[in-house]
C-alpha cells in the first residue's frame, strides 16, 4: 500500500515551503524563550512537534518519511541512520550548512549544525523531531582559520552564565530554531498531503 503513496507536485511543494519560510521568519526571540525545545539526557537540543489526524497507518507514515529522507530536494541531503518499522522509527542525519554567519572583529564566523531528523510513527499520528548538539564550522581572520565545535547547551541563550560569545550564539540559536521549524513544517506538510491512490482500471 505504501508504494501507492503520492506526493504533491514539486512546484506546489516549493510554493508551500516558501510560504512557511516567510511565516516562520517572523518568529521572535520571545517565542523561542517559551521553551518549544527540550534538552535530553545526552545534552542534545530537541525541537519537536506531534501531528495527529493523519489519514495514514504507521507503516504508511514510515514509507512517506523514508521517501522524504531519500529524496529531499533541499540543500540538506539526508543519510538514513535508523529504519525500524517494528519500533515505528525512521531517522536521517543532515547538516544545516552555514545557517548563520557573523562578523565580530577580528573574526568572521561561518556556523554549521549537524542534526538528526527523526520521525516516530503510530497509526494516524507522528512525532517529528530535529535533534542537534553542536555548532560546527569555521572561525576566520586574516591570519588564521580554526574549526569550531561548541556544544549548543553550553552557550547563550541556554547557558546564561556564558558571556564571551553571548551575542554570537544567541543569534545563532534563533537562526537554528528557524531552520528546525522549517524542516519540521516541511515534513509535516508532506505527511498531511500524502494520500493513497485509488486503483482504477484503464480501458
Amino acid at each position: 500500500m505504501g508504494d501507492d503513496l503520492l506526493y504533491p507536485p514539486l512546484v506546489y511543494m516549493k510554493l508551500n515551503i516558501l510560504l512557511l519560510s516567510l511565516i516562520l521568519s517572523t518568529i521572535s526571540w520571545g517565542q523561542i524563550a517559551d521553551k518549544d525545545y527540550t534538552i535530553d539526557q545526552d545534552k542534545n537540543i530537541v525541537f519537536s512537534q506531534i501531528i495527529e489526524g493523519l489519514p495514514l497507518q504507521k507503516g504508511e507514515i514510515l514509507d512517506v518519511a523514508r521517501r522524504y529522507l531519500q529524496e529531499a530536494y533541499k540543500e540538506t541531503k539526508y543519510k538514513i541512520i535508523i529504519d525500524s518499522p517494528d519500533k515505528g522509527i525512521v531517522a536521517g542525519e543532515g547538516v544545516y550548512l552555514q545557517f548563520h554567519e557573523a562578523n565580530y572583529t577580528p573574526y568572521a564566523y561561518f556556523l554549521d549544525a549537524p542534526f538528526t531528523l527523526r520521525i516516530d510513527a503510530k497509526d494516524g499520528r507522528a512525532r517529528l523531531s530535529v535533534i542537534t548538539d553542536y555548532y560546527t564550522g569555521k572561525r576566520i581572520n586574516i591570519n588564521k582559520t580554526s574549526e569550531i565545535k561548541d556544544r549548543i547547551c553550553d552557550f547563550a541563550p541556554i547557558n546564561d552564565e556564558e558571556t564571551e560569545h553571548k551575542k554570537l550564539y544567541t543569534k545563532a540559536f534563533s537562526a537554528l530554531h528557524h531552520k528546525a521549524s522549517i524542516t519540521i513544517a516541511e515534513i509535516a506538510e508532506v505527511l498531511r498531503s500524502a494520500h493513497t491512490a485509488a486503483s482504477e482500471d484503464e480501458w
